[in-house]
């Protein structure tokens, strides 16, 4: 007479919820199938292959799509591809997933793993060969539009879901500059130019400073004295265009220019510092006028 097997079933039940297959089941205890899915019915476990009967998938052009919630915010995250199995699937595999933007949140300060680690010089050379020759020339994906699109369509979706916070970023940029962190600063030729020629002359300038979260273009600290250079196309001179132009370039009408600036200069002068405007045109009609605004302050 066989031997009877004694059947845990609250095991079999809790190592089906957990991903295993009918099939891995039956080898690894060496029950039958029928006998699982029995218990699994006995105990009203949805079998995997019905749960999708279950979710309310739409098709949206040729996508498959689901909402599921973020287990912490609690907002809607799409769920989304070409085959309506795996979009359920990955439904029920991301269902305790967070969405990007609480996983991103998680991961600042100590909870990056490699919080308070640094590179090894070994480490950061071997990074710097294998990049060697990449990504330049023909070689830069980003030069064919597939994929320079493909960078404007995530982006895009990136702001629409909140991912990116437009007003997040441009606070971090501000501080980021107050702490003096953010060095870079696109120089012009003229600009390298007047400060060649005021040094010339004797004086001490320094090539860019940031007052607040501006960058002025040149400070001579002896005059208290900052000069701003204006191009007349980035700066839209007054003389040459109307309010309503659109400058391609920095995507705002001369308007928006003319009242950033402004806002601008009142900084600059509110903090108590000596200010001149050079414009693009007025320097090409007198090559003195840098040493005639000099002039007037040193006295």
């Amino acid at each position: 007479m066989a031997k009877k097997i004694e059947l845990d079933e609250s095991f079999i039940v809790k190592e089906y919820l957990t991903g295993k297959s009918s099939l891995m089941l039956e080898k690894e205890l060496g029950i039958s199938k029928p006998t699982i899915l029995k218990i699994l019915k006995k105990y009203n476990v949805t079998r995997k292959r019905d749960r999708c009967k279950s979710l309310n998938i739409n098709k949206n052009n040729d996508k498959y799509v689901i909402l599921r919630k973020c287990p912490k915010c609690e907002i809607d995250v799409v769920v989304s591809s070409n085959n309506p199995t795996i979009t359920c699937r990955n439904y029920f595999n991301l269902k305790k997933s967070l969405c990007k933007k609480c996983s991103l949140n998680l991961q600042i300060g100590e909870g990056n793993p490699f919080f308070g680690k640094k590179h090894s010089k070994e480490t950061l050379t071997k990074i710097s060969e294998s990049k060697k020759g990449q990504y330049m020339g023909d070689k830069n994906h980003m030069k064919k539009e597939k994929y320079r699109q493909m960078s404007r369509d995530i982006m895009k979706s990136n702001w629409d879901n909140g991912i990116l916070d437009k007003k997040i970023m441009s606070d971090k940029i501000k501080e980021t500059r107050r702490l003096g962190k953010l060095k870079s600063v696109i120089r012009s030729k003229k600009e390298k130019e007047m400060v060649v020629e005021i040094k010339k002359m004797g004086y001490k300038v320094q090539h860019s400073l940031r007052v607040e979260t501006k960058i002025c273009d040149i400070f001579i600290p002896s005059l208290n004295l900052i000069i701003e250079y204006n191009g007349d196309y980035w700066h839209c001179n007054p003389k040459k265009y109307n309010p309503d132009y659109f400058n391609q370039k920095k995507q705002k009408t001369a308007k928006e220019l003319w009242e950033y600036d402004k806002n601008k200069i009142d900084l600059i002068r509110g903090k108590g510092y000596n200010l001149e405007i050079v414009w693009e045109s007025d320097l090409k009609e007198d090559n003195t006028l840098i040493n005639k605004i000099i002039k007037k302050y040193d006295k």
